[in-house]
């Protein structure tokens, strides 16, 4: 594998990084605000279980209503935090694998600089040689 190749496949593996970094902050802002959502639902819901005695029925049904519509869109708002975190989750192992992955990618990168720098070195060090020797016969 030439150092060409490695580099492309570093630059992919640091996009592709770089748009998993972005996916889990989106779906981190979408937990933040689904849990605001979740907390200004809960408040809600504390205010209409605030009866006061001299309710009607009317009142009471709407109230009643009321809950049954603030508890549906508490139970839903749960599940999508649930799908969220199943989400991050999966995202943060991902992550965790693409940084292995490129820290093999830079291992190997590594590796092909070292085995260019002693080739480099033996190269240099038969044409000294080749040079000396030369200089050596002709004289």
């Amino acid at each position: 594998m030439n150092t060409k190749t490695l580099n492309m496949i570093f630059k992919l593996k640091e996009w592709q990084e770089e748009l998993e970094k972005q996916k889990f902050a989106q779906l981190i802002s979408e937990k933040q605000r689904l849990q605001t959502y979740l907390m200004e639902l809960e408040q809600r819901f504390s205010i209409s279980l605030s009866i006061n005695s001299q309710c009607t029925s009317e009142e009471l049904a709407t109230i009643y209503s009321e809950i049954n519509y603030l508890i549906s869109q508490l139970e839903e708002t749960q599940k999508m935090i649930e799908k969220i975190d199943i989400e991050i989750e999966n995202q943060r192992q991902n992550y965790e694998e693409a940084f292995k992955e490129r820290r093999k990618i830079e291992q190997l990168y590594d590796r092909i600089l070292s085995r260019i720098r002693t080739e480099r070195e033996k190269v240099e060090e038969k044409v000294v040689n080749d040079i000396f020797l030369s200089r050596f016969r002709s004289e």
